[in-house]
Parts: structure tokens; sequence; C-alpha cells
């Protein structure tokens, strides 16, 4: 008897039975394929990306890897609904740029989405455009009422992505959709749903809008050009990090929480109704906002850092802003203020608007604060072209703050006890300090390996 038959007889039953994963495929498509004669292969690609991931009958496994092909001049998958099932990876062909259109008429369309059981998936290197909704839709099997299997398409990786002209966000993160990484992407004009003249107030259209999706990262990205919000992750999402992102031309910049529905809050998890808790925005670069560069809404221990904010509040709100969230007005809501933040070392320079503003308000559902104690601001640099920073806290604590100095801040506030407000510029492209601003050193955008995707 060999060694080796030895060997085996002495291995258990069960694991001479057990079979072997199936080894993973790369499948390709292209636009000048076949799907009813392709092999899926580079010699005889399938045409549609349907073919390949369809549960009708599509070849792709968990675990494969769909490559498509972006020949110039004819890359162009006038596809709708691309929705992954498994876990895949979905790229484009190496030196390639393949891109995915859905023509925004097509009712109640995504370009490309993801189901809870394609967890773990990767799309990289692709360009998507069009739908009635989003770019990029990661689903989800929670609901209001109990839901399914109580998660949603968690653990995905959204990377080197351009995101464009959507009927609506760029990128859509529904509840228990976790650890969400979104990298090196650009996402521009969203909203093309919405006629020119639509007010301000009427659209819903982000770059970035995560409900309740916990462990999202957000890093190195461009957005720019976009209908609402640059980002913002509310709902109740967990310990959120968005960082070494340039945000401009935006209604707002970036949201720590915002105004959720109730429904859509896990109580169980966060019975108090907190819009973010745990989130961190860091290193940031935002400039030209209508509304607030960086704006905290019901938000728990949130930590805003090292940004630099350049020419916000064009038209309301202030460079850094406390806002009032009102959950539908539901008596069982609970509103919170925004509690224990921390926003140390940012660079913030205004055109007129105010930096910062806390928000209080008498409403039908009674008297609402936005922020719960001291603002936690400190060793950052305020700077205003048209003359002196404006800080207003409109809370009645004994009294409105009249004083908008700085230095009366301080007094009321307890707070920004090392800031300075001085003369600074930075550059326009990067956010970096520029030289001969040595007082402000170590304050806003202070890590130099950018690495922004770009038109």
């Amino acid at each position: 008897m060999t060694r080796m038959l030895f060997a085996l007889l002495l291995l258990p039953i069960a694991v001479l039975l057990t079979p072997r994963p199936a080894a993973a495929t790369e499948w390709v498509v292209s636009t000048i394929g076949d799907d009813d004669n392709g092999k899926g292969t580079v010699v005889k690609p399938f045409r549609t990306i349907g073919r390949v991931i369809n549960t009708s009958n599509g070849v792709a496994k968990a675990g494969d890897t769909v490559i498509l092909r972006g020949i110039p001049g004819n890359n162009v998958y006038r596809e709708c609904d691309v929705r992954v099932r498994v876990k895949i990876t979905l790229r484009s062909y190496p030196g390639e740029l393949a891109h995915i259109h859905c023509d925004v008429g097509v009712k109640d369309s995504v370009v490309l989405q993801f189901d809870t059981d394609a967890s773990g998936s990767v799309a990289s290197n692709l360009e998507l455009s069009g739908s009635a909704y989003y770019g990029v839709k990661l689903n989800t099997e929670w609901y209001p009422d109990g839901g399914e299997k109580l998660l949603g398409a968690s653990d995905i990786v959204l990377e080197n992505l351009k995101i464009h002209d959507t009927g609506r966000d760029g990128i859509k993160i529904t509840p228990k959709a976790n650890r969400i990484t979104i990298r090196r992407s650009e996402i521009w004009n969203t909203g093309a749903i919405y006629p020119p003249a639509t007010p301000q107030s009427d659209k819903n259209a982000d770059g970035i809008d995560n409900v309740g999706g916990s462990n999202m990262l957000v890093e190195d990205n461009y957005i720019h050009d976009v209908a609402t919000t640059g980002l913002y992750f509310k709902g109740g999402a967990r310990d959120c990090i968005v960082q070494r992102n340039r945000i401009e031309n935006a209604a707002a910049g970036i949201r720590v929480g915002f105004d959720t529905s109730p429904e859509y809050f896990d109580l169980a998890d966060n019975p108090h109704y907190y819009e973010s808790i745990g989130g961190i925005v860091r290193n940031n670069y935002i400039r030209n906002t209508i509304y607030a560069g960086i704006a905290l809404y019901g938000a728990k221990d949130a930590t805003i850092t090292n940004n630099t904010i350049v020419e916000t509040a064009r038209k309301g709100q202030a460079a850094l802003f406390f806002g009032l969230t009102l959950q539908d007005g539901d008596p069982k809501a609970e509103r919170p203020p925004t509690v224990n933040p921390k926003i140390e070392d940012n660079l913030i320079s205004q055109k007129g608007a105010p930096c910062i503003l806390i928000r209080w308000s008498i409403t039908e559902i009674g008297m609402l604060s936005s922020l719960d104690g001291n603002p936690n601001t400190d060793r950052n640099t305020y700077y205003n072209s048209t003359g002196a920073c404006e800080f207003v806290d409109d809370r009645p604590s004994p009294t409105m703050f009249i004083p908008k100095s700085l230095d009366g801040w301080r007094s009321r506030e307890q707070s920004d006890r090392n800031s300075i407000e001085a003369v600074f510029a930075v550059d326009e492209a990067t956010g970096q300090l520029l030289n001969g601003h040595g007082a402000s050193v170590g304050r806003g955008v202070v890590e130099t390996a950018r690495t922004h995707a770009t038109n």
C-alpha cells in the first residue's frame, strides 16, 4: 500500500466526500460581443451585462469576476437595473473604461444595484450615468415592520467610479447596508429629473445619501455640482468616516445626521432617535455651497477636525451649522439635539455668511434646540473677507446671544479658547494652506497626499 493511499484511508469520510469549491471564473462582456454565441471570453465575449448576471440565464456565480470591455468610441452599455445578486467583482478591462448608461426616462430605474446576497462585492473602474433614481443603490432587507433578514447589502467596495447625470442621488445607501467603502471616485450632476426652475427645497438629489448604513468609509473622492448635499449619513448611522474628500458647488457640503422619518430608525440600537452616532469628518475640503459647509443634526459624539471650509452658506445657515431635526413631527420621535461634538483645527473662510450658527426654534411640536451644551470648538482659524466673522447662538440661555464677535462667543460658549481670527488663503484646487500663514499651520487640511478623482 502506498504512503498516499494509506493517508487517504485515515481521512474521515466526511472530508473525502466534501466537494471542492468551484474555481472562480472571469466572464468578459463587450459591446461587440454576442449573447447567443459568445462564451464570455476575451475572444468570444457576451454582449450584455444581463447575460452574465441575470437570474434566468446568467452564468456568474459567487466569487466570479465580470469584466466589461471599454473600447474607445464604443464603450457604452445601455442597460438599466443592472442588479448584482451574488458576490462578484464588476470592473472594466485593464486600461479601458466601460460606461453603463440608463435613460433618465425609464421609470423607477437604477443604473447599478446590489442585493443583500451580493454582500462583499466590488465595483471598480466604471462610468455610470442616467436612470430615474440612482447611479448605485445598496439594497436592504430590513424594513420598519421587521424585515426579512434584518440586514442590507454590506461590505461592498465602490472604487474609481465616475457617476454623473443621475435622476436623483449618485449613490444611495439603505438601512443596514453596512461597511460600504466609497473611494477615489467622482460624482457630479445629480438631480437630472428636476426641471431647471425647481425650487431648491423641492429637490432631493445628493452625491451620497446614506440612511441607516453604519461604518461607511468615504475617502479621496471628488463630489461637485450636485443638486443638494454633497453627502450625508443619517437615520442612526453609526461610526461613519468621511475623509480627504473635495466637495464643491453643492447646496450643502457634508451633513452629519439630517432629518429621517421615524420608521427608519432601529430603536433597539438607537432608542433616542439620534441621526448619527460617532461620525468622523476630517481632512475634507468644502467650497462654494448655498447652505452649510458642515452641518450637524441630532449627532451624538461627532468629530469634525482638520477640514477647510471656503465661501459656504451663501444664501443661509453657516460654515459650521447646528441644525434642527424634525423627524416628521411624529409624537413618538425624540428629535434630539446634537450632543458632545468635537470641532477642532478647522480652517473657515467666509464671504459675509456666519462662521458658526446654533439654531433654536419654537415650532408646532414645541421648543427645539440643535445643540445640548457646549459646541466644543477649539483651535480653529476663522476669516471673513467682508468683515469680522459672525458667531450666532439662537438658544435663549438666558437670552439669545447678541454679541456676534469671537470674544463674545468665547465668553458665552466657553469654547474656541485657542482659536484665532486671521487672514489666510488656500490653494483653490487642493484646500492646502498657502505659504505665509504660519499662525494657521496644523489647521485645516493637513495631509499632503490627496488623490481626488477628476474629470
